[in-house]
C-alpha cells in the first residue's frame, strides 16, 4: 500500500510540474518544448503579418496586435483592459534571409522594455514555414544583444557578459542537416 501511494504522490507531483512549465501565467517567461512558434499555418513566411500574429519564441511569447505586444507581471485575474502594461515588446528589425537556395527565413529583432521598472530586453528570432507550420530556426536573447551582420552567409550576435569585461562576439550559420543556425565552430572574429 506504501508503494502506492509513494507512486500516486509522485505522479501527482510530475503532473504539477509538467501543468506548471506549459501553463505560466501572461508576461512571465515561456519556455516553448518544441520550436513550432503558431498555430497560424504558414506557407509563406514573407507573406505573414507579424504586427498582428503571436510570435511564441525559446523563452518568451508575444502576441502583436498593431506592432505592439503588451505584457503583465500580475496575476491572470488582474483587470490587464484598464491597466499600464508592465513590459511593452516592438519589432525593431524584420528582415528576410535565403540561406540555403530552397530555404527562406525571417528574422525579427525584438525590443521588450519594462514599462513599470528599470530594463529591457532584445530577442532575436529567426523563424521559417516547414510543412504549414511555424518554426523558430534561431534564438538569442539579452539585455546588451546587437546583431553586427545578418545575412543569407553568417549571423552575427555580440553582447556584453559583465560591466568592464571585453564584449563578446559570436557567429551563427545555417546548417542544413538540422534546418537551423547553428553556432559556427570557428571563432567568432574578435574586434
Amino acid at each position: 500500500m506504501w508503494d502506492f501511494c509513494r507512486a500516486l504522490f509522485l505522479a501527482a507531483f510530475a503532473a504539477a510540474v509538467a501543468a506548471a512549465q506549459q501553463g505560466t501565467p501572461s508576461g512571465q517567461s515561456v519556455r516553448s518544448s518544441s520550436n513550432q512558434t503558431s498555430t497560424v499555418r504558414c506557407d509563406d513566411v514573407t507573406e505573414l503579418d507579424f504586427k498582428n500574429l503571436t510570435v511564441g519564441t525559446s523563452r518568451r511569447t508575444f502576441a502583436f496586435h498593431n506592432g505592439i505586444a503588451a505584457n503583465y507581471d500580475g496575476s491572470l485575474g488582474q483587470d490587464t483592459e484598464h491597466s499600464r502594461p508592465d513590459w511593452k515588446a516592438e519589432i525593431e528589425k524584420d528582415s528576410v534571409i535565403q540561406p540555403a537556395p530552397d530555404v527562406v527565413v525571417r528574422f525579427l529583432v525584438i525590443n521588450d522594455s519594462h514599462q513599470t521598472g528599470s530594463g529591457w530586453r532584445y530577442y532575436v528570432t529567426g523563424l521559417r514555414c516547414s510543412s504549414g507550420k511555424l518554426l523558430e530556426v534561431f534564438h538569442r536573447d539579452g539585455m546588451s544583444l546587437r546583431v553586427d551582420r545578418l545575412d543569407s552567409t553568417a549571423i552575427g550576435i555580440s553582447f556584453d557578459v559583465a560591466p568592464g569585461e571585453p564584449t563578446r562576439h559570436l557567429s551563427y550559420t545555417w546548417d542544413r542537416n538540422s534546418s537551423k543556425y547553428v553556432l559556427s565552430p570557428a571563432p567568432a572574429l574578435l574586434r
